[in-house]
Parts: C-alpha cells; sequence; structure tokens
C-alpha cells in the first residue's frame, strides 16, 4: 500500500532522516520505533507532506509528490499528532466533519443551485461523522464542545476524525501518550479493530507492550537510520536494537 525509499530531511546542517525506506502491505500495522530524536515523528511529517524532503514515495502505486500536504491527503494519507490537533470551540461533530475528503457541493454554487443534492450530501456526511464518533465511543458527545473532553477523549476524537477522512494510510503519533492503562487498552482495540477492516497503518510509540501486541513488523530508527527491522521478536533480540535503547556500545551486548 505505501513505499517510501530513500526519505531525507535535514534542517540546516543537521540531517534528522537520512534515506530512509520501508513498505507497508495493504491491512498491515507497522510499528516504528527508536530512542527520543531518532527521526521518527520527522519521518512521519515527511510522508503527510508538512515537512521539505527528498527521496520517492507511492501509496497504492501513485506515486506522491513530498512537501505538498493536500497532495498527500488527496492520495490517502492521514494523520494523528503526538499532541491532539483539535478545535476546541467546535463541538466534537464539527471536528470530525472537517476531515470529509468529498468537497462537492460544500461552496455557494452548490447551496444556491443544486440545494436539494447539496443536503442529500451534507446528509451523508454528517452520518459518516456520526459513525465515526460512535466507532470510537464519543457518539453521546456528539453536540459537546470538544474544549470540554478529557484528554483521553481527545485523542479518541482525533482518531475518529482521522478515520472519518477515509484514509489509505493512516499515520499515528504516539497515540497512547498520556493515556492511563486502561484508555491504553481502549485505544489499542480500536486500532485491532481498524487494521482487521483491512485498512493500513503506522504506528509511533513509546510503550513497548501496546505496540508488541498490535504491530505485525517493526522498523527501528536511530539518528535518522533504520537499523532494524522484523517481528517484534526479531527486532527485540537484535543486538543493534538493544545498544540503542541501553546506550551501550554493540560488541558490549551479550
Amino acid at each position: 500500500m505505501l513505499t517510501a525509499e530513500d526519505i531525507t530531511v535535514g534542517f540546516g546542517g543537521v540531517r534528522a532522516v537520512e534515506g530512509v525506506g520501508l513498505e507497508v502491505g495493504r491491512g498491515e500495522l507497522l510499528g516504528l520505533i527508536g530512542p527520543n530524536g531518532s527521526g521518527k515523528t520527522t519521518f512521519l511529517n515527511a510522508l503527510c507532506g508538512i515537512v521539505p524532503a527528498r527521496g520517492s514515495l507511492t501509496v497504492d502505486g501513485a506515486e506522491v509528490r513530498l512537501g505538498r500536504p493536500r497532495l498527500a491527503r488527496r492520495h490517502g494519507i492521514g494523520r494523528a499528532f503526538q499532541t491532539p490537533q483539535i478545535y476546541d470551540g467546535l463541538s466534537c461533530l464539527e471536528n470530525v466533519l472537517l476531515s470529509s475528503p468529498d468537497p462537492a457541493l460544500r461552496g455557494l454554487t452548490g447551496a444556491w443551485l443544486a440545494r436539494p443534492l447539496m443536503w442529500g450530501h451534507e446528509r451523508r456526511r454528517w452520518a459518516k461523522a456520526m459513525e465515526a464518533l460512535a466507532y470510537t465511543g464519543l457518539a453521546e458527545h456528539a453536540t459537546r464542545a470538544a474544549g470540554l473532553l478529557t484528554y483521553g477523549q481527545r485523542r479518541l476524537l482525533e482518531l475518529a476524525r482521522a478515520l472519518a477522512g477515509m484514509p489509505k494510510v493512516l499515520l499515528l503519533d504516539e497515540p497512547s501518550a498520556g493515556l492511563n492503562d486502561a484508555e491504553t487498552a481502549t485505544v489499542a482495540t480500536l486500532l485491532d479493530e481498524v487494521r482487521a477492516a483491512g485498512n493500513t497503518l503506522i504506528v509511533v510509540d513509546h510503550k513497548i507492550d501496546f505496540l508488541d501486541s498490535l504491530c505485525d513488523r517493526l522498523v527501528v530508527l536511530e539518528l535518522g537510520r533504520v537499523i532494524a527491522r522484523g517481528t517484534p521478536d526479531e527486532v527485540w533480540r537484535d543486538d543493534r536494537v538493544i545498544s540503542a535503547y541501553l546506550g551501550v556500545p554493540v560488541d558490549v551486548v551479550d
């Protein structure tokens, strides 16, 4: 579903991501891990076009030009951020409606010249947004201002908005960050259901148990480069990964 080759991102003289490549299959959940500062978030930012990058990217066989967020969205790349990007003054339903990938009939022309079609289109958009809220357990909060939600609910709201956008590939940056054990388990169940429905996900997170229980494969970054990839069991036995997390030279690791 997604192929990234030789993705490189630099800030001045610093290479935050250097020559990273990976492939993610349709319906696969891939975990992207590594120590702080290893380039995980920057790599996701490169895939969704919000930082300048070099390399090549294809989604579902179509080439995606890097550095163009609208093109990334148009080709089916969705994103949820490490800190929920929620509009506090809008209701939960309004927040989810913002993700609609179909702009048809939402302008003045549609309102004036095709009003019956416009209303039918809007009813379908609202129904899909409500489905996304119900899927994440937030249906009863549809008309509530997003600013009144708990932190865990805000995370679920951003996930609902991302899913309502019907992405081909969903990028999630630390979806369990700041959540307690019960909330983390809820998010894990939701992501497992999303993957089981045939969706493709790339997940960055620091909770090892959370990722091990979900991911088909892991890719490990250190200092902007891939140092290991494979199943969770294979990755955690890799000396380079142990060294990266423990901060000891590889030749010292037993």
